[in-house]
């Protein structure tokens, strides 16, 4: 805590980063997670205030889950292809950053465009989650 009793800015970032993480590992289980999921959560569990916030919180939550292995990034497949996962990393970020930050006033260009899918890493971390 802060002198003046607050919590600093960096513990509230975490403890809202952390919050982000297990739930879109929690959502995972039952289907792809889209970015309009994404921003929901946030709106639904008061993480963020501003859409600056929304976003780095996005981005740093995504970042988390792709260097953990939990989660992968990507568009969904059409009937006959599998998940196309964005690869590597740095190149699924910058194509996020690209869509997503540089798009945000125009939802309808990332929001269901932009999904996010469990690997066979983050399942039993996202089952165990579920448990709690």
């Amino acid at each position: 805590m802060d002198e003046d009793g607050s919590t600093p800015d960096t513990q509230r970032d975490q403890s809202a980063d952390e919050r982000l993480l297990e739930e879109l590992l929690i959502s995972g289980l039952s289907d792809w997670v889209s970015l309009a999921e994404v921003q929901r959560l946030i709106s639904h569990l008061q993480l963020a205030d501003t859409d600056k916030e929304r976003q780095e919180l996005t981005l740093s939550a995504i970042r988390s889950l792709l260097e953990a292995g939990h989660m992968q990034i990507g568009e969904l497949p059409g009937p006959d292809e599998g998940f196309q996962a964005w690869e590597p990393i740095e190149v699924a970020m910058d194509r996020l950053r690209e869509r997503f930050v540089d798009h945000y006033g125009a939802p309808a260009s990332w929001d269901y465009s932009i999904w996010l899918g469990l690997t066979d890493t983050g399942r039993p971390v996202a089952e165990a989650l579920r448990v709690e």
